[in-house]
């Protein structure tokens, strides 16, 4: 009776293991070279809530922020969005995607419109080489005092985490800066590997055109990216990694369905003089 009993627990033991094995552990796909991370949004959600808890930051006050710390880039006969990284003296420093700076490059042509509606004209700040990287700095000078952003090297958040897009969509009319717009969402795919130009972060935010170079907030009003890609490309094919390995026509529809943005950390690793140890969102700063 004994020798069943133990036989009888050893089997229940066996059979959670391999229950827990199936369906608890990760397992590799071998389908393809580069896989996206996926993880259900429940698995987070009790962590996001005890983060909101803990920050006491509303989305109101995100957006708030995100208003004061946010510039339109006047790029030649089109524009972008710009974030608000440093100051020194009168002189202001914007970061911003590369591809934003393309339509000005030939002439020269750059403007910045703060939030206070005022347009000064910008020049590249030649000092920064991001190599093959969408990314960009610009600088202006104003006695005038704005509002500027606290960086630090944040990991990447996680899938699921609620994560909020802010910037200016295009408008034929570049004079007008009462188009700024917030969106919100959660982190929906994550690459191994970043694709050119340094993206690696998907969300289910909608991110129009004119909105590259604002930034990614999470729920605790940091910066954790950049963004620069809207769902559903009209053309060409952005879904090639660094290593110049391209995504599986699978992979591309998965990935199309997300907006894409650039890590704040890569952007850290080629100008660590905009970091500071700590990240914190003041909402000090907004009364």
């Amino acid at each position: 009776m004994r020798k069943l009993l133990i036989t009888s627990v050893f089997g229940v033991v066996c059979f959670l293991g391999g229950v827990a094995t199936q369906y608890l552990l990760p397992v590799n796909s071998s389908e393809s070279e580069i896989d996206c991370v996926e993880i259900p949004v429940t698995q987070y959600e009790p962590e996001i809530a005890q983060k909101s808890e803990i920050e006491k930051v509303t989305t109101e006050e995100i957006k708030s922020y995100a208003e004061q710390i946010t510039v339109k880039v006047v790029s030649g006969q089109n524009s972008g969005s710009g974030i608000l990284i440093a100051r020194q003296g009168n002189i202001y420093r914007v970061i911003t995607n590369a591809h934003v700076l393309l339509f000005g490059k030939q002439t020269q042509s750059y403007q910045i419109q703060t939030p206070d509606g005022q347009i000064y004209p910008a020049k590249i700040a030649k000092q920064h080489n991001f190599q093959k990287y969408d990314l960009g700095v610009l600088e202006f000078e104003s006695e005038t005092e704005y509002e500027i952003v606290t960086l630090s090297s944040l990991p990447i958040p996680n899938i699921g985490e609620a994560v909020y897009a802010a910037g200016f969509p295009y408008k034929s009319d570049t004079s007008s800066n009462d188009n700024f717009t917030f969106t919100t969402g959660t982190v929906s795919l994550i690459t191994d590997l970043s694709f050119r130009g340094g993206y690696q972060i998907g969300s289910s935010n909608d991110v129009e055109k004119g909105m590259s170079g604002g930034a990614l907030f999470n729920a605790q009003g940091q910066i954790v990216g950049i963004n620069g890609r809207h769902k559903y490309p009209a053309w060409g094919n952005p879904y090639i990694f660094e290593d110049g390995t391209v995504a599986s026509p699978e992979q591309k529809e998965e990935m199309s369905q997300s907006s894409w943005a650039i890590p704040i950390k890569t952007f850290l690793q080629f100008a660590p003089e905009f970091a500071v140890k700590n990240n914190q969102f003041n909402i000090t700063n907004l009364n």
